[in-house]
């Protein structure tokens, strides 16, 4: 993916993925979410191998994988068909 392809995405849902900042800890950033999404979706490697790569734990990657397919679903819905499984 080039860069100007991952910045387009980034700008369509980097706000829906955004997480508040509290006094207990810092969110990871959109760009870091959209980035082990990204590499899981075209890679398949395990939670155990992006947790190594990115640095955050693999329950963690479980969580953000699931809200930004989420989000892409929503924003790229005119450009991609998903079928409903009967």
């Amino acid at each position: 993916m080039s860069t100007s392809d991952f910045e387009i995405l980034l700008r369509l849902i980097g706000p829906a993925i955004t997480k508040q900042e509290t006094k207990f800890r810092h969110p990871i950033e959109p760009q870091r979410r959209l980035a082990i999404t990204l590499r899981f979706l075209a890679t398949g490697d395990s939670y155990g191998s992006l947790s190594y790569t990115f640095k955050v734990s693999k329950q963690l990657i479980s969580k953000i994988i699931r809200e930004v397919c989420q989000e892409l679903t929503k924003v790229l819905k005119d450009y991609v068909k998903v079928s409903k499984i009967k």
